[in-house]
């Protein structure tokens, strides 16, 4: 078989819907093409215009998975984002264990003692409150420097 019969069966079977696509492009590149038989001339434009529309479809086609790469990463951004923010909030939550001790330094003296070191705190208010409140108070207006 020459190439011109191939072509006028395959013609005939793209009519009939029978073509696969390697086949429809060898039509579309045959009529494309400068030598095209005598009796298939009428259709040229016809597969012409088949030819036009698909690469446009395949322009399309190509473009589709761009937004769904965007979606994508826009979802991955998002849930690590998410992660994050799990991650900060239950740090700030989470502790190893109840941090309860008490540490001070009185009269140049570690004390780690919580009764001891709530017996000087109540001894220096107690001792502010005995002398006068309003030394307190007149002490405050000499440092910010207001009447």
């Amino acid at each position: 078989m020459n190439n011109d019969e191939i072509i006028r069966e395959l013609t005939d079977r793209f009519m009939a819907g029978e073509t696969s696509l390697d086949e429809e492009r060898q039509l579309y590149r045959y009529f494309a093409g400068g030598e095209v038989a005598e009796d298939l001339r009428p259709m040229r434009e016809l597969f012409c215009s088949f030819a036009a529309m698909k690469s446009d479809e395949e322009i399309v086609a190509q473009r589709k998975p761009k937004p769904v790469r965007l979606l994508v990463r826009k979802v991955f951004v998002g849930v690590a984002a998410s992660a994050a923010i799990m991650f900060a909030v239950g740090s700030l939550l989470w502790s190893p264990g109840r941090q309860d001790y008490c540490e001070a330094y009185v009269y140049n003296r570690h004390v780690t003692d919580p009764a001891q070191v709530m017996q000087e705190v109540d001894g220096t208010l107690q001792s502010l409150h005995q002398n006068d409140a309003a030394g307190v108070d007149s002490q405050l207006h000499d440092i910010f420097g207001t009447d």
